[in-house]
């Protein structure tokens, strides 16, 4: 028979390894490490006055916004018809993924509106929406929070 006592200093001994085995075993697995927002974060800083802060206040001045309706089908922008716009974008941004953020350009039909197709969007997720726009050479942007969830 063996002579081997387990007192408190193998026991410390013991939980110190197993811990340091499950942190070495977190770092292994962990497979998401996130994107970055964009690649370019630093030169897109420098430009945050004019392109952001500006838009916004642009936006916050107009009397009447676009407004931003989920529907079955997708995700409905509506434009006021008195917002005359010549070119914009909308982003659909994930916290987590870029392959699930969703960029359209945007293109109203006959009734001041774009639909969103469902088909382009992540089954169930948090999106950051930014619509930005430009009437003249004014800036606008608008943004919010979304839940999308396929009906």
């Amino acid at each position: 028979m063996s002579n081997f006592k387990f007192d408190w200093g193998h026991g410390i001994a013991l939980a110190l390894g197993s811990f340091i085995l499950f942190i070495l075993a977190l770092i292994f697995f962990a497979d998401e490490t996130g994107d970055l927002v964009s690649d370019r974060y630093y030169e897109e800083s420098l430009t945050f006055q004019s392109q952001n802060i500006d838009a916004k206040n642009n936006a916050n001045l107009l009397s009447s916004k676009p407004q931003i309706i989920q529907q079955a089908n997708g995700i409905k922008i509506l434009f006021p018809p008195e917002i005359k716009l010549d070119s914009g974008r909308v982003l659909l941004q994930t916290g987590a993924y870029e392959a699930n953020d969703v960029r359209f350009p945007i293109k109203l039909d006959n009734m001041n509106s774009q639909l969103l197709p469902a088909a382009r969007l992540a089954d169930s997720a948090d999106y950051d929406i930014s619509l930005r726009w430009y009437s003249g050479s004014k800036p606008y942007l608008i943004e919010d929070n979304i839940r999308w969830n396929l009906p």
